[in-house]
This record gives C-alpha cells, sequence and structure tokens, in this order.
C-alpha cells in the first residue's frame, strides 16, 4: 500500500518518573498507518500498548514523559505541542475507543446527552478553525463530514442518528436512558459512537472487545468494519488475542517489553513468523483453536460446599435469574458461561451476598467464601501498598500473628515475586494485579472461591498461566472454584464441569 502515511511514530521513548527511580514503557517503537489502512498492535499485558496510544493524545500522567522521538500525525509533531494545541486533534483528528465502557460514561447523564455533547465539543473546534464560519449555526449545521457520518439536523438528531449508525435500536426512546440501562455490548456502541461524533481520521480502538462474549464480540468488531467501510477511517486496533486480528487487520504490530519485536502484511506474520514471542502467541492461537482437547481435570470430593437452589433475582420488571440451581463440591473447577448481560457476575454476587436475591436458597459457609473481581485494578485501593492489599482479609478478621511470614508465603503460592510488596497496583501488570487478587483471595484459607472473569484483559500468555495457576491451587489446597468467563475454550481446559448460562437459564451441567 504505497501512499502517504496518516501517523508516523519514529523511534519514540516514553518513561515514568517518581521519587523512587522510574521505568521506561516504551522503548524505541517505530511504526506507521496510512489512511483508510487497520492496523493491529498485539502485544501482552504491560508491553506499552496503551501508553503508545496515550502518547498520541498527550494523555500520559503527570510522571510520564516523551523522551526521545517523534509523533506525525499528517506532518505535525505532536510530541512538541502544548496541552491547548494537542486538544484541537482529539477527537477530530484521533479519537480513542476506550476498553471498559463504564469507567468512560458517566452514569448519571444520558447516553444521549453524552454522544451530543462530543458533537458540540467537534462544532466548536471546527468553527474555530474554520475561516469565516458562523460560531452560532456550529450547533445545527456542523461541518462536512466523512460519508456515514451524520452532519446535519440539530445536535440531538445527529445523536439520535449516530446511536443507528452504530446499532442502537429504538435510538429516539433510548436517546435519553443512562449507561447502567444498557449491555456492555450496547454501552461499547455507545462508546464507539462519541468517537465517531468527532469525524476522526484514525481510530484507537484499545480492546474494544474485552470482556464481551463471543457473540457481541463479533458484533462489535464487525461494526467497526463497516464503519471503516462507510467513512474510511484509520483504525490502530489494539489488542492481546490473535485469534481477533485475522478479519481486522491489514497489518500487525507485534509488542513485546516495550519494543516492537516483528510487523509486516498479517498473512505473512501468520504465515512466517519471525521472532520467537510471535510464534509462542501462534502457538497459544493453535491450541485455543483446537479447543485445548488436553483437558486437565482433577478428581473433585463428594462433599459439596455450595448449593444454589430454585434462585430467582429481578431488578424492577427486569428477571435476571430465573430458577438457578447449581451445586459446588470440594476440589472442583466449575466453569460458568454465556454472553454478556445473562446473569453470570449477577448470580456471583447473590452466592457472595453482595447482592439480595429475591427467592430460592443459597447454602454455603459464607466465611470460607471469597471472590475475585473482573478486573483488580478497579477493585484495589490505588494507595495501598500490594502486601496491605493481600493482608486485608485477616486484617478484617483481626488475625495479628505472623501477618508479614503469611503474606510472603502466599506471593510465593500463586508465583509473585516477593519484591513486588512495597509496589501499588498501578505499578502491576495486569497478570501480576490478577495474581495478587487470587493471593488475598486465598490468604484467609476459604473453602471456595469464585472468580468473575478474571483473565479479561489479559494477554494470552498470561491467561494461560492464570488457568495452570488455579489448576495448581484447587489440587493441593482442595479449593472449590466457580470460573465465570466467556472463553469457553479455556474454561473448557481447566474445567471439571461447564454451565452454560443463556437467557437467564442454566442449561446444561
Amino acid at each position: 500500500m504505497k501512499c502517504e502515511e496518516l501517523l508516523t511514530i519514529n523511534d519514540l521513548v516514553v518513561s515514568f518518573r517518581d521519587r523512587n527511580g522510574g521505568m521506561t514503557a516504551v522503548k524505541g517503537v517505530s511504526l506507521s498507518i496510512a489512511p483508510g489502512e487497520t492496523l493491529a498492535l498485539v502485544g501482552e499485558s504491560g508491553c506499552g500498548k496503551t501508553v503508545l496510544c496515550k502518547s498520541m493524545l498527550g494523555f500520559l500522567c503527570a510522571k510520564g514523559r516523551i523522551d526521545r522521538g517523534s509523533l506525525s500525525f499528517e506532518g505535525q509533531d505532536l510530541a512538541g505541542l502544548s496541552e491547548r494545541q494537542l486538544t484541537e486533534y482529539r477527537g477530530s483528528g484521533i479519537a480513542m475507543i476506550p476498553q471498559d465502557p463504564m469507567t468512560s460514561l458517566d452514569p448519571v447523564r444520558s447516553v444521549g446527552e453524552q454522544i451530543a455533547e462530543a458533537i458540540r465539543i467537534a462544532d466548536r473546534r471546527r468553527s474555530r478553525t474554520a475561516a469565516g464560519a458562523d460560531a452560532a449555526a456550529a450547533d445545527t449545521a456542523g461541518a462536512a463530514a466523512p460519508a456515514g457520518i451524520p452532519a446535519d439536523g440539530s445536535v440531538c438528531s445527529r445523536a439520535v442518528r449516530l446511536m443507528e449508525l452504530v446499532g442502537i435500536e429504538d435510538a429516539d426512546r433510548r436517546y435519553s436512558q443512562r449507561p447502567y440501562q444498557f449491555s456492555g455490548g450496547m454501552r461499547q456502541r455507545i462508546v464507539i459512537a462519541i468517537a465517531l461524533a468527532g469525524q476522526p481520521k484514525l481510530l484507537l480502538a484499545d480492546e474494544p472487545t474485552t470482556a464481551l462474549d463471543e457473540k457481541t464480540q463479533e458484533g462489535i468488531l464487525s461494526l467497526i468494519k463497516d464503519i471503516q467501510k462507510k467513512t474510511g477511517v484509520s483504525i490502530l486496533f489494539i489488542t492481546h488475542d490473535l485469534s481477533l486480528v485475522e478479519e481486522m487487520a491489514d497489518r500487525l504490530a507485534i509488542m513485546k517489553d516495550g519494543r516492537l519485536v516483528e510487523e509486516g502484511e498479517v498473512s505473512r506474520v501468520f504465515e512466517k513468523p519471525e521472532h520467537p514471542y510471535t510464534k509462542q502467541l501462534l502457538g497459544y492461537l493453535d491450541y485455543r483453536r483446537h479447543r485445548g482437547h488436553d483437558h486437565m481435570k482433577g478428581a473433585s470430593s463428594d462433599t459439596a460446599v455450595l448449593r444454589v437452589s430454585h434462585l430467582y433475582k429481578s431488578y424492577g420488571s427486569r428477571s435476571v435469574l430465573r430458577d438457578v440451581c447449581l451445586t459446588l463440591h470440594e476440589g472442583e473447577i466449575v466453569g460458568l458461561t454465556g454472553r454478556s448481560g445473562c446473569g453470570k457476575s449477577t448470580l456471583a454476587r447473590c452466592i457472595m451476598g453482595i447482592e439480595p436475591f429475591d427467592g430460592g436458597e443459597i447454602r454455603a459457609d459464607r466465611d470460607r467464601m471469597q471472590m475475585i473481581f473482573q478486573d483488580s485494578q478497579d477493585v484495589f485501593n490505588a494507595r495501598m501498598r500490594i502486601a496491605d492489599i493481600i493482608a486485608e482479609p485477616l486484617v478484617i478478621r483481626r488475625v495479628r500473628k505472623q501477618i508479614r511470614e503469611t503474606v510472603m508465603s502466599v506471593m510465593d503460592e500463586v508465583g509473585l515475586d516477593r519484591e513486588l510488596a512495597g509496589r501499588r497496583p498501578s505499578q502491576l501488570s495486569g497478570g501480576q494485579r490478577q495474581r495478587a487478587a487470587i493471593a488475598r483471595a486465598l490468604i484467609s484459607d476459604p473453602s471456595v472461591i469464585i472468580a468473575d472473569e478474571p483473565l479479561t484483559g489479559l494477554d494470552v500468555t498470561a491467561q494461560a498461566k492464570i488457568v495452570h495457576l488455579f489448576r495448581e491451587l484447587v489440587d493441593r489446597r482442595g479449593v472449590a472454584l466457580l470460573l465465570i468467563a466467556h472463553d469457553r475454550p479455556m474454561v473448557e481446559h481447566v474445567s471439571s464441569r461447564i454451565i452454560d448460562m443463556e437467557e437467564n437459564l442454566i442449561l446444561s451441567s
């Protein structure tokens, strides 16, 4: 593809500094994206993918800085721009689709108003730069937009049309609804609409299908491809999952430890990978495609440590759980799968006593139950050190003896380096944080652990390591594990039984 590049990154180095020293997150990365092209950026958690994206938009935190290199967008070096100058490129030049829509959307404002606000901001920017433009007319007319993106009519009508463009049915009525009234897949469509509001030339899609089930994931990826066909927008598609790359991207770049280790046409990289890390990722992908037939089933006892009988749960008029029954035995891993919104997480919260239920019975020793949440970074106190986070269940129970020794022992057990004990959650990779979450769950010697999407957001190698860790811990400790995930092949690999939840009913076990 020989044409003028839209984005060119040359020898970029990005580091973070604090009182204890610092670390370099991006180490001399060079890559480019052409108009209308999709480049997939693949790598493990903590390899620098998201930092690279945030550098383009000037969204590095106060401790982050670009030490060397250039970020050229349409010939303009973004690395040398002030904060005020960068705002002119955000949204209208480069827009970002975030990984987690719930942390990006305002929970108390309607989704339609949030889209409309993005349109108004983009219109005001254009009014400042368009010679002779009437700023007052920006709210009603809009500027010329790429094909497929609405640019005429009132701001509200344009927001509705953007909702329709991204596949929100009955958009007129749903305009006034708040984010919690939408499923995970629909919320992801909303943040895509917000990203499109500024009519960008480059979309940074940062793990846009993380935490979505396979069917919803396919719908979001199909939507992104369809939007690209209609608008000609370029896409930097960031993912840790190589299985998504073949259908989405023209070219593929592999990152590891802050460096670009391989780059090329997707077909070439898949057929003739050169770097050992690329070969490792492709080997794991091949394993997933064959659905992990070498299942590692362990032996469980007949002792039931959790019984759920005829459980019902509703939110207002909407039924979430209907007549759910399951039993978990000592030393057993049970996989719980199903599409987003089918009630998996609600069931977990009811079992843990986090939410009340409307009918049925749950029999378990709640004092010996622990939960591992989907995103440990959101759950952990950002100001606490890892050792204190792991020790918290003992502190709550007023255990005062040998806490430090117990923390170190459980860190060893989950494969977490003792040197990380003094760090804070933001200083750990996704896989390290998840091991810390497992250590925190184990430290009180539970009989039942509920792991709610514990693999979400992790690269494929980290996922495999965490799954094998679960199997080892269950075999060694005899703890029972309810493993909730939408990646069925991975769950099948490690579970004694699989339970499918669809339309809020348990279909098989």
